[in-house]
């Protein structure tokens, strides 16, 4: 059997998860299935080498049908055309996007970026459970910025959750020391006390704390 596929000769049939509210946005690791063989579909996890799918498990159509209906895929209700180079997101709305990667990349960061303006507002206002999914939507759309866990740690000190603001710093460890990620905090607690905007945080390294998905996809 092949171990790899031309992404031109495939077809997108759905995503190799379920997702629930809390999870979205979010990118998706493709199902694909043989343009000229319907039959035969192609599950993560695996990876690309330019414009080849490498080391997908392949299925036959009852088998994937079998895991749709125990949730450990969604199908769409249509398919559409693979491309290389592309990603497949979806949205807060459970709407599908599929785009070439950098322009997927952009939106997903303007939402990210959004969504931590949204949740720092509501930290000063002191409306911790909006905060809190605000800054889980930013980390779900860009898991590479380092202010939702921020965020995040400065609610569970405002509520005197002290291991949870460990595990939030824990989080961001590879990312930015622990000394540093404090003061971060420290500034996130004084703008929810004073309802004064939060300064401008460090840029972090382009590293993911938040990092797990099905397959594995090459630098944008």
């Amino acid at each position: 059997m092949p171990t790899q596929w031309n992404v031109d000769d495939l077809e997108i049939v759905g995503y190799g998860n379920v997702l629930n509210h809390d999870m979205l946005p979010s990118v998706v690791p493709p199902v694909y299935r043989l343009s000229d063989d319907p039959k035969r579909a192609l599950l993560p996890p695996y990876f690309f080498n330019a414009s080849l799918l490498c080391n997908a498990t392949e299925v036959s159509q009852s088998e994937l049908e079998i895991l749709r209906d125990s949730n450990e895929v969604t199908l769409f209700d249509d398919v559409f055309a693979a491309h290389a180079g592309f990603e497949l997101w979806i949205d807060q709305d459970f709407q599908r996007h599929y785009q070439p990667r950098d322009e997927a990349n952009r939106e997903l960061s303007r939402i990210a970026a959004e969504a931590i303006e949204n949740a720092t507002e509501a930290l000063h206002r002191g409306n911790l459970e909006e905060a809190q999914r605000l800054s889980g939507v930013a980390i779900s759309a860009d898991d590479t910025k380092l202010e939702p866990l921020a965020i995040k740690a400065a609610i569970r000190r405002l509520q005197g959750n002290s291991a949870g603001e460990r595990l939030m710093a824990e989080l961001a460890a590879p990312v930015l020391e622990e000394r540093l990620f404090t003061l971060l905090v420290d500034n996130y607690c004084r703008g929810s006390a004073c309802r004064e905007p939060a300064e401008e945080p460090p840029s972090p390294a382009p590293h993911r704390p938040m990092l797990g998905v099905a397959c594995l996809r090459p630098a944008a």
